[in-house]
C-alpha cells in the first residue's frame, strides 16, 4: 500500500497553457495565498506525485472534469509546490480518474530563475515622457489630417511699406541717408514711404529734374524691419524739385531686424483633434508632427519631442533689401540652441519667400530683376521623410508563430502614407501672387494620424508596450496592472531543470504578459500607468 504523502489541489485558474500571460507575485507566500484561495477539490491521502506523471485521481470523472488547474506538493521529500495545467480528465471506474497534466514553468520556477540583460525587442516602458520612446515602430499610419483644436496664426508682418533706391539724393533732405544697410556699406540711398501716391511723386519729381536713371529700384518691405532691434529710422522732410514729401530714412542698419521673437507652436493634446491616446508615443513622430511652409515651395518638418518642452518655439529675423531675406529659426531644437556658438539650431530654419518689386515708367531694372533674381523659391526641405517607415533594428524578428506576430501583422505598414500635397519645386515665382493673396508668410501646418488610426495604434501599444532593441534586463512590476516583455534569445538562469529552462526562454522569447492583480487578468480596459 502506497505511502500517504503528497498532498494536491484542484481548481479553476484563468491560467492558460500557452503561455503567454501569467501571474506575477512579489514573494511565494503571496503566490502560495493565491493559488490556495480558489481550491476546489483536496487530495491529501495520495503517493507520491511526479511532474511526469497522471495524476489517478481518487474521485469520480463527473466530480472533477471543470477543473483546469492543479497544485501539489511531495510533503516527505520537500517544501516546493508544483502547479500544472490539467490537460486531460480520463474515465478509470466510477472512483477514480486519470488526470494527465503539464507544469506551469512559469509558476513552478517564478523564484527559481533570474532573467539576466537580454535582447529586449518589445516592452512596456517605465518612463513614458514624450520623447522618449522614439524608435520605428512599423506601423500602418493611413493618411494625415490636419491636427489643431484651434486655427494657428500666420507668422509674419502684414504692415507694408515701399522703399525707393536712389544713386543720389537730389534737392534738400533734412535727415540724410545712411548708406549703410544691414551693416554693409551700400551704393544706394533708401527712402522709405507707407503712401503709394508718395512713389509717384518722387518718379515725378525726378523726371521733372531729368534724373530718372537715379532712381535704381522699388520694392515692398515689412514696415517691422525697420524699428525693431533699435531706432533704425527718422522722419524727415525731402524737398526735390517741386515736392516737399515727408519720407522716412535710415539714421543706422547695424542690426538684423527680427520681426517677431518667441513664437510658439504648441504641442497638442488630442490625436486627430479628437482623440486623446494613453501611450504618449501617439504625440511624436511619425504620429504627429508639424510642417512650417514658406507658401512659396519650401516646406519643413518639425517634431514635437525635438523641442525642450514639446513646443516649438521660433523666431523671425530679416534685413532690408529687394525682394527681403527673411527666416524663420527655432530657438532650441534637437539639442541645439541659437545662441551656442557650436550647435546651431539656426540651420533647421526657413526662408521666406520673396517680396515683389515695384515697377516704374522707364525702367530696366525691374524686367531683369523679376527675370532673373525676385521670387526665386527655394528647394523643398525636408518633405520627403524617407525614414519613415525604416524600422532600423525594428526588422528584427523572433523565430516561431506568436500572438505579437499575428497582432502586429494586422496593423502592419502596407503602404506609404502622403505628408503633403505635390509642390512646386525649383524655380517658383510666386512673390507676386503671394503678397496679393496676404500669403507672404508662414504658415503652420499641424498633422497627425486619423483619430480611428490612433485608436488602433494606442491598443497596441496598450497590449505590447514600444518597441526597445536593446539589451538590458526587462523592466518588472512597473505597471499598475500589466507589462508586456518580449525577448530575443532570452539569457536566463537559475536552478530549474533543462528542459523546463527551455520552455521558460520560449515563452520571454515568444511574448509574455504579466498580470498582477488576478482580478483584472487580461482586463486591458483596467487603469495600466507607470507605479
Amino acid at each position: 500500500m502506497a505511502q500517504n504523502i503528497s498532498k494536491v489541489y484542484l481548481m479553476d485558474c484563468p491560467l492558460e497553457d500557452d503561455l503567454k500571460n501569467t501571474l506575477y507575485f512579489s514573494s511565494e507566500t503571496a503566490q502560495r495565498n493565491y493559488f490556495t484561495s480558489i481550491i476546489s477539490r483536496t487530495f491529501t491521502n495520495v503517493s507520491y506525485q511526479s511532474e511526469t506523471r497522471t495524476f489517478r485521481c481518487p474521485d469520480k470523472l463527473d466530480n472533477v472534469r471543470q477543473y483546469n488547474y492543479m497544485m501539489w506538493q511531495n510533503t516527505a521529500y520537500s517544501n516546493k509546490w508544483f502547479y500544472a495545467f490539467i490537460t486531460k480528465a480520463e474515465y478509470v471506474s466510477d472512483g477514480l480518474t486519470d488526470i494527465t497534466f503539464e507544469v506551469d514553468v512559469l509558476q513552478t520556477f517564478k523564484f527559481d530563475y533570474t532573467v539576466m540583460p537580454s535582447f529586449i525587442e518589445r516592452e512596456h516602458t517605465n518612463n513614458d515622457a514624450i520623447g522618449s520612446n522614439v524608435l520605428p515602430e512599423n506601423l500602418e499610419l493611413g493618411e494625415y489630417v490636419k491636427n489643431a483644436g484651434y486655427e494657428l496664426p500666420q507668422i509674419g508682418p502684414l504692415t507694408m511699406w515701399y522703399a525707393v533706391g536712389v544713386s543720389k539724393i537730389e534737392g534738400s533732405i533734412g535727415t540724410k541717408p545712411s548708406s549703410v544697410i544691414n551693416g554693409l556699406p551700400n551704393g544706394l540711398f533708401y527712402i522709405f514711404t507707407s503712401s503709394v501716391s508718395l512713389l509717384h511723386s518722387i518718379v515725378e519729381a525726378y523726371d521733372g529734374l531729368g534724373k530718372a536713371e537715379e532712381i535704381y529700384n522699388m520694392f515692398v518691405f515689412p514696415r517691422d524691419l525697420l524699428n525693431l532691434g533699435g531706432p533704425l529710422y527718422t522722419e524727415t522732410t525731402w524737398n526735390v524739385g517741386n515736392s516737399s514729401l515727408t519720407v522716412y530714412v535710415p539714421t543706422t542698419s547695424e542690426y538684423v531686424g527680427r520681426l517677431e521673437e518667441g513664437y510658439t507652436v504648441y504641442k497638442p493634446s488630442k490625436v486627430g483633434k479628437t482623440y486623446e491616446p494613453k501611450n504618449a508615443k501617439l504625440f511624436t513622430f511619425p504620429y504627429c508632427y508639424f510642417n512650417i511652409t514658406n507658401n512659396a515651395g519650401t516646406t519643413v518638418t518639425y517634431h514635437y519631442e525635438d523641442f525642450v518642452d514639446g513646443d516649438g518655439k521660433f523666431n523671425l529675423e530679416g534685413v532690408l533689401c529687394p525682394g527681403c531675406s527673411m527666416k524663420l529659426y527655432p530657438t532650441d531644437y534637437k539639442g541645439m540652441s541659437y545662441y551656442d556658438n557650436y550647435d546651431n539650431s539656426y540651420d533647421y530654419g526657413i526662408n521666406a519667400g520673396k517680396y515683389p518689386s515695384i515697377s516704374w515708367n522707364s525702367d530696366s531694372y525691374t524686367n531683369w530683376l523679376s527675370q532673373n533674381a525676385v521670387n526665386i523659391g527655394l528647394g523643398v526641405a525636408g518633405g520627403t521623410l524617407s525614414a519613415l517607415g525604416q524600422a532600423g533594428m525594428g526588422n528584427v524578428v523572433g523565430a516561431g508563430a506568436t500572438l505579437i506576430g499575428s497582432v502586429t501583422n494586422a496593423v502592419s505598414q502596407v503602404y506609404s502614407a502622403s505628408f503633403m500635397p505635390n509642390q512646386a519645386r525649383g524655380n517658383t515665382n510666386s512673390g507676386d501672387l503671394n503678397y496679393s493673396a496676404h500669403k507672404n508668410r508662414f504658415t503652420v501646418i499641424p498633422l497627425s494620424i486619423k483619430p480611428e488610426v490612433a485608436a488602433v495604434i494606442d491598443d497596441y501599444f496598450s497590449m505590447f508596450g514600444y518597441k526597445t532593441n536593446r539589451l538590458k534586463t526587462p523592466n518588472v512590476a512597473h505597471r499598475q496592472n500589466w507589462w508586456y516583455t518580449k525577448t530575443i534569445n532570452a539569457n536566463i538562469i537559475g536552478n530549474v531543470p533543462n528542459d523546463y529552462m527551455n520552455k521558460i526562454k520560449e515563452a520571454y522569447n515568444n511574448g509574455l504578459t504579466f498580470w498582477r492583480n488576478p482580478s483584472n487578468f487580461l482586463n486591458y480596459n483596467a487603469s495600466n500607468g507607470i507605479v
